[in-house]
């Protein structure tokens, strides 16, 4: 099973980081670093555009890149890959992977406020206009075996479980297993499958205004549960709200004006969306174990 978190973040100098933009891009404005679980990247600009020189973790595979980059272009979202100066789209440089990828402005979700509901609209818009095209698409690298892939989620709860010290947590999750167990495996093959971003957490949300919400990081892309999507999105989104059924109808509304649900999806996303924060509480405690 992929899992990037066992390889340590690369450790580039911001010399370094300079030394390839110049030699690959021609870029000589370094800005600042940007922080990263799994890779680095450093912020460049040249006139008044910004660019991220994205140097990827040792170890990524090629083709799971070229998926990022075929997606993101696919999509034709504002956030894409750039061809370095001999028009290579990935350079390889001391054993990394290495791409230019333009710079989406704006703030994270996270440090956004307020959370209204036209802004939580539109950000289900988004999502649902990506899984739509998205849809049909194919790459030969898509059905990742990734830990995040919620197609594994009774195998990563049941591998890593033991490593959650609270008790009120662990009971917690052992009850969101049951139910999965009980109320959606019995029912996947009725699911749609599709190759989605799979990682619409609040700080790959980057919103400029209520109106102007888009998507970064596309290292989770793979090929699983359709509704996941949603899913996802709405467990990060309903975290410290009042009214956090609220908040993810409103996401729900906007996702399903684009790309209407199935009824089979409107059931059991309940579950999902359970089951994506009892594996990210479950999948935090690996990490701790194996970076303390």
């Amino acid at each position: 099973m992929s899992n990037s978190l066992r390889h340590l973040a690369p450790e580039f100098s911001i010399d370094e980081a300079k030394e390839i933009a110049m030699k690959f891009y021609n870029l000589n404005e370094f800005v600042c670093q940007l922080p990263s679980e799994r890779d680095q990247n450093f912020l460049f600009q040249n006139n008044q555009s910004k660019f991220i020189l994205k140097i990827s973790n040792i170890s990524e595979i090629y083709s799971i890149i070229d998926m990022q980059n075929c997606v993101m272009e696919h999509i034709n979202t504002s956030s894409r890959c750039l061809p370095s100066l001999d028009g290579q789209m990935i350079i390889t440089y001391k054993n990394h992977f290495i791409r230019l990828i333009n710079y989406l402005p704006g703030v994270p979700l996270g440090n956004y406020q307020p959370h209204t509901a036209k802004l939580l609209i539109n950000l289900g818009k988004v999502l649902g206009e990506i899984d739509k095209s998205l849809y049909e698409f194919k790459h030969e690298s898509m059905k990742r075996d990734l830990y995040w892939n919620m197609m594994n989620a009774e195998k990563i709860i049941n591998t890593y479980k033991h490593l959650i010290i609270n008790k009120n947590h662990y009971e917690i999750i052992e009850d969101i297993l049951k139910d999965w167990i009980k109320f959606v495996i019995p029912q996947v093959s009725l699911l749609r499958c599709s190759v989605i971003h799979n990682d619409a957490n609040d700080y790959n949300i980057i919103v400029t205004d209520e109106e102007t919400v888009g998507l970064i990081d596309f290292g989770d892309l793979c090929e699983t549960f359709t509704v996941c999507e949603a899913a996802i999105a709405c467990a990060y989104i309903m975290l410290d709200k009042d009214d956090p059924i609220d908040a993810a109808t409103n996401l729900i509304y906007g996702y399903n004006e684009i790309f209407p649900f199935e009824k089979i999806e409107i059931d059991l996303i309940y579950y999902f969306i359970r089951m994506r924060l009892a594996m990210s509480v479950t999948i935090s405690a690996h990490q701790k174990q194996i970076q303390p």
